[in-house]
């Protein structure tokens, strides 16, 4: 299986690596939710038109904001607040024409009406904390309807099956927990200078958001305040937008460098990218970048790289996390993930390959198998996985098919071989693949998971590469140029890390060319 070669794929990955290096805040694209919160937030920082701008901007002529379907409903929630908290500011002159204002309120009130709606029938989607981040922003657009005039407007309802139980126990103490840095905005009062939130850099849980809400309503007394800075620097950025995190850099350049040693990029290519991760990871583990909280996948992925660019570490970090049948993400977890299980499992694998002795060695060979185990029970009937941190089950099925085929392969033959097929069975016309459309993101996943798991000269292998083919003909014309990328990767709502899908793009044709 091959790529054609007359494109500088080695050219372009020193570029990425680059500019990798060069750009710690992962190519992040703007957020609607995270922009939102700010006009809700903090309307005296500079700036404040341009994000209400941007906000009006990007509404839909459905009167939503956002991801298809239900993922729509965060940012469009986030959206509408802002609005109305801009309509009910007292003082001053508003950033644009009320009127402007009213009716864009007015149609996003109308489509978050109708995202909760169907609910009934579609569950909303899990993103980060959502059941608590939804009910925080019903709560707050239906303390503020008043300001929409001309007679009472219908409150909205939570959406089927949620309750504010949670978002209560949160407010009662729950946040003094190290996660609750990254959405500190839905917390209340009790977020405003919270010493259990000291910022890292000025900024608190790697979003806008939450520092913000940290920094408090009033403008604060020194502009020149570490927290201050950053998020006039970070509005800048987006010429008024904010991007929906503030770094990913552990775990970008983590996953950056996993990707491209497994697709055949020498180490010696790849080794700047590890110079700045956190140096014991093996014992202290990791989070996504300064700030975050330390938590297992990308504790996991950091030490799969070393690994695989001969620096390894024993990953006793880990070990906190197993919860019996497979290990958690975080402590607590609210949901678990296939995929952070399986970058456990590839960490685990590494090291058991690296050579532990005696008990360690049976300690870890039981974790594989209980994980391995899990996973195979966690695939769907088609064959593929799906997964609570990416919208796109060509990612799922990609990262939990490669472990349990590197790690697990004999006992996973099956689970495998239906994972092949659905592949084979969901490819587009014009090579692509995606959930709904074709994705140059997507389609580097299934070209990855083709490649490694069809190896032998049967019938399916020959499908297989035939397959391939046609997807690296997609990937040469639609995915080397493009600067954005539909948003698949799941946070408060969804985001795309541009550096990341360039490296799974590239990632797949060197594979193919290998």
């Amino acid at each position: 299986m091959s790529a054609p070669t007359d494109v500088d794929l080695d050219g372009l990955v020193a570029e990425l690596v680059e500019r990798v290096l060069g750009h710690p805040t992962g190519a992040l694209g703007p957020s609607v939710y995270e922009t939102a919160r700010l006009v809700s937030l903090a309307q005296w920082l500079d700036g404040d038109a341009a994000r209400v701008r941007y906000l009006l901007d990007e509404q839909r002529p459905d009167g939503s904001w956002g991801g298809p379907a239900g993922y729509a409903l965060v940012p469009t929630l986030s959206a509408t607040e802002a609005l109305l908290a801009v309509l009910g500011r007292e003082g001053g002159e508003l950033p644009l024409p009320p009127a402007a204002l009213v009716e864009a309120a007015r149609r996003g009130l109308a489509a978050a009406a109708a995202l909760v709606a169907r609910s009934a029938e579609e569950p909303v989607p899990s993103t980060v904390v959502f059941f608590m981040v939804i009910p925080a922003l019903v709560e707050r657009i239906n303390a503020r309807l008043a300001v929409l005039g001309d007679g009472p407007v219908q409150p909205l309802a939570l959406p089927h099956g949620l309750t504010d139980e949670a978002l209560r126990g949160l407010r009662e103490g729950a946040w003094r927990n190290p996660l609750a840095g990254h959405y500190l905005e839905i917390v209340g009062p009790a977020a405003v200078g919270a010493a259990e939130m000291e910022p890292v850099d000025g900024v608190v849980g790697c979003s806008a958001a939450a520092t913000a809400a940290w920094l408090g309503p009033r403008e604060p007394a020194d502009p020149m305040h570490p927290s201050v800075r950053f998020l006039r620097q970070a509005q800048e950025r987006g010429a008024g937008a904010v991007a929906a995190m503030t770094s990913i850099v552990f775990y970008e350049r983590a996953w950056i460098a996993g990707n491209l040693a497994t697709a055949g990029v020498p180490r010696e290519v790849l080794a700047p990218l590890l110079k700045e991760l956190p140096g014991d990871v093996g014992r202290s583990g990791a989070p996504t970048a300064p700030g975050f909280a330390y938590e297992a996948e990308t504790s996991a992925i950091v030490l799969t790289a070393l690994a695989r660019l001969g620096a390894p570490q024993e990953p006793e970090y880990l070990w906190q996390y197993d919860a019996g049948s497979h290990f958690m993400s975080t402590i607590p977890e609210h949901e678990p993930s296939t995929t952070t299980n399986a970058h456990i499992l590839e960490a685990l694998g590494c090291h058991l390959a690296d050579g532990p002795a005696g008990g360690d060695r049976d300690r870890y060979r039981d974790a594989v198998d209980r994980i391995a185990s899990w996973l195979r029970g966690r695939q769907g009937p088609d064959g593929s996985w799906s997964d609570k941190w990416h919208a796109s089950p060509y990612f799922a099925t990609m990262r939990c098919a490669l472990a349990l085929h590197r790690y697990a392969g004999p006992t996973s033959a099956e689970a495998l071989g239906r994972s092949v097929d659905w592949l084979l069975h969901r490819q587009h016309e014009d090579g692509s693949w995606g959930r709904s459309d074709g994705t140059p993101e997507e389609t580097a996943y299934a070209v990855r998971t083709l490649l490694e798991l069809t190896t032998g000269g049967d019938a399916r292998s020959e499908e297989a590469t035939q397959a391939v083919h046609r997807g690296c003909a997609f990937l040469l014309k639609h995915g080397l140029d493009a600067e954005r990328h539909p948003p698949l990767w799941i946070g408060k709502e969804l985001y795309a890390p541009g550096h990341l899908v360039r490296a799974a793009v590239l990632g797949a044709l060197i594979a193919a060319r290998r």
